[in-house]
């Protein structure tokens, strides 16, 4: 008996090692996007804290979900950067205009529900005058691709939508036998010994030139893969023609409904702090912008990375350090613009 528990401890006691220093350091649920896609060690909790008073903000919004009255002037449609909530630029916005925000349970392909909405009844219906059309900029050329412009999607359908919609459930804590307490120790290790690197085929963790883009005192820059796996398709200038034809055809549609389509490409954050990665060896320059730049449009264009490449230099955390998103800071810049478009 005594055998077997020596030898099963010297099976069990290394995992249980590995599981204490997981549970210690990683939080599957808490942690923002970055860390807990990468596996990295959460060492930055107090990090937030300087947009404490932003993350507590009164919500100024309505939700198609949760509407409480219908009169808006904005609606606003987008991906994971429109749904920030209090810190978000619709947040932001819809303290001085009437907001409506159109939630990600209806808008899976942001171009392909705005045709669905316009082919519908909604804007009948609707007091809108302006449609705010976010799209975060590794995803837009390929969502451009899969849309049927014909589509019809009446209200009642939304109705259906929001009514038969179901909450995730919460996820439960990582059991002991896992593949997070093999991957995070050592992607821990690696998060502070190794450079320039795809950690849990997620995230990448690169070196910087500059250790002041951040409030903490990291020169380290994390991004998602798909910013680098996208690249082959967002730098092709037929593909972003394409996408711009669509976002012409769709203000044109619109304009004839006397509602003004502004559009608001969300640039990877990869895009944004390209000038600043230190080896660019393996890490080829994003085009999207630079192309899109050059067509001519018939919508309101909000040319984001310009707007926020030009405050990186004077203000931090213009995109969070540990998420893919951009920070209350940059939120505040895309609203003063969008105000200007708008007045």
């Amino acid at each position: 008996m005594k055998k077997f528990i020596f030898k099963t401890s010297l099976f069990v006691v290394p995992f249980a090692f590995l599981y204490v220093i997981t549970s210690l350091f990683y939080s599957n649920s808490e942690s923002p996007d970055l860390i807990r896609l990468g596996c990295f060690p959460n060492v930055f909790k107090e990090y937030r804290n300087v947009f404490h008073d932003e993350f507590n903000r009164k919500i100024y919004f309505n939700k198609f979900s949760e509407r409480r009255k219908k009169t808006e002037k904005i609606l606003t449609i987008g991906d994971s950067f429109s749904e920030q909530g209090n810190y978000g630029y619709k947040n932001y916005l819809a303290e001085k205009y009437d907001v409506l925000h159109m939630d990600r349970i209806i808008s899976g392909n942001q171009i392909q529900t705005l045709y669905g909405l316009l082919n519908g009844d909604f804007f009948e219906k609707e007091n809108i005058e302006y449609v705010i059309l976010e799209n975060v900029e590794r995803s837009f050329v390929s969502n451009a691709k899969k849309i049927d412009s014909s589509k019809i999607m009446m209200t009642s359908q939304l109705d259906n939508l929001v009514r038969n919609h179901k909450l995730p459930k919460g996820n439960d804590a990582d059991a002991f036998f896992s593949k997070k307490t093999i991957q995070f120790p050592f992607s821990m290790l690696r998060y502070y010994f190794s450079q320039n690197y795809l950690s849990n085929r997620y995230v990448y963790n690169v070196v910087l030139n500059r250790n002041d883009l951040f409030s903490i005192k990291e020169n380290n820059l994390l991004f998602v893969y798909k910013d680098l796996s996208c690249l082959e398709e967002n730098n092709d200038l037929v593909g972003v023609q394409n996408l711009n034809n669509v976002l012409n055809d769709l203000s044109n549609k619109l304009r004839d409904k006397k509602v003004k389509l502004i559009v608001l490409p969300a640039p990877d954050k990869y895009d944004l702090y390209y000038d600043y990665i230190a080896d660019k060896t393996n890490f080829p320059r994003p085009l999207f912008f630079n192309h899109l730049g050059t067509l001519k449009k018939d919508y309101v264009y909000i040319d984001s990375k310009k707007i926020l490449s030009a405050q990186l230099e004077s203000k931090k955390d213009i995109y969070f350090y540990d998420d893919t998103h951009w920070s209350p800071v940059a939120s505040k810049i895309i609203v003063d613009e969008i105000k200007k478009a708008i007045n």
